[in-house]
């Protein structure tokens, strides 16, 4: 008896090299690059591993998550040590900022490196809406996930994680409630989703760190789209980072953070996160300030 599809039409039977037999030779193939067998090669891992900064984003940050966009006219690429170290960084910082908003507390030591940098300014806060704590604790555990895997996978393969910086989290003034908490939380989820739309042009050679890269941005992009929808409801201020950034209001075109010509979101390179994150707009050159007020960890650093 012939098997029938789902529609209830009879499958024909599958000849070598139809899209049948390619799926499975892409299958095997997966399976022989350690994938599915768990033994990646440190040529594919990096790859894949370069997505996740959330890593990244870098600030990422939320998130932060993420890739490095630098500017082709300042110089050669990033490293993708370099790359991993900037993403963590951020998520050292996002994990930090988090932890201590939910419990009072920051990540626990064996994920901050053997000599992390001083962290002060974090406190928690005692929400009143139920709503934004279960936000607020969901954007803590994937925080701390990132900054975990990518410390785990840089080990790994060889490459160093940078410790933990020194972080100022009141940098902007610590929150201390559900509304100052959403303001600020949707400030850095829309630096970290920016930072992964500045960093693709470097993955375009690999359909496979592509696709990471994507699912990642897209998750920063739930966090932000989550946040920026409950400031609008809660009638909250949120304002705007730098001149791209579009907050939220209600009854006009900014429910979401895109152009209102190209329906695009917001591409950041590494100096215009920095410039977010140190406290310095519209500054180059600067190597600390803000949220670190010693600066970040490894080579890139430099708004």
């Amino acid at each position: 008896m012939q098997r029938q599809g789902d529609c209830g039409h009879q499958k024909k039977q599958q000849e070598p090299g139809n899209g049948e037999r390619y799926m499975l030779n892409q299958a095997e193939q997966v399976k022989q690059d350690g994938i599915i067998a768990g033994t990646l090669n440190r040529r594919r891992f990096l790859q894949v591993a370069g997505v996740s900064a959330g890593a990244v984003g870098t600030l990422g940050l939320a998130g932060c998550g993420g890739l490095i966009g630098v500017d082709p006219e300042a110089g050669p690429a990033p490293s993708i040590e370099d790359v991993l170290n900037f993403a963590l960084n951020l998520e050292y910082f996002e994990a930090s900022f988090y932890s201590y908003i939910t419990t009072g507390a920051g990540i626990p030591s064996a994920n901050l490196g053997a000599n992390p940098g001083t962290i002060t300014g974090g406190a928690q806060v005692k929400f009143t809406d139920p709503n934004v704590a279960a936000l607020a604790t969901q954007l803590a555990a994937d925080e701390l996930a990132h900054v975990q895997f990518l410390r785990a996978g840089m080990s790994y393969f060889g490459l160093t994680p940078v410790d933990a910086p020194a972080l100022n989290l009141a940098a902007l003034g610590a929150p201390t409630d559900d509304a100052s908490f959403l303001a600020l939380a949707r400030q850095l989820e829309t630096v970290g989703t920016s930072a992964y739309e500045g960093g693709v042009q470097y993955l375009a050679s690999n359909i496979l760190a592509v696709e990471y890269a994507a699912r990642i941005h897209s998750a920063e992009g739930q966090h932000e789209a989550a946040l920026r929808q409950f400031c609008i409801s809660k009638g909250i201020t949120s304002p705007a980072v730098d001149k791209y950034d579009r907050p939220p209001v209600l009854g006009s075109n900014t429910i979401f953070n895109t152009s209102v010509v190209t329906g695009l979101n917001t591409a950041r390179n590494a100096s215009e996160v920095l410039q977010i994150v140190y406290a310095a707009p519209g500054m180059t050159g600067v190597l600390s300030g803000g949220f670190f007020p010693k600066g970040l960890n490894g080579n890139v650093k430099s708004t």
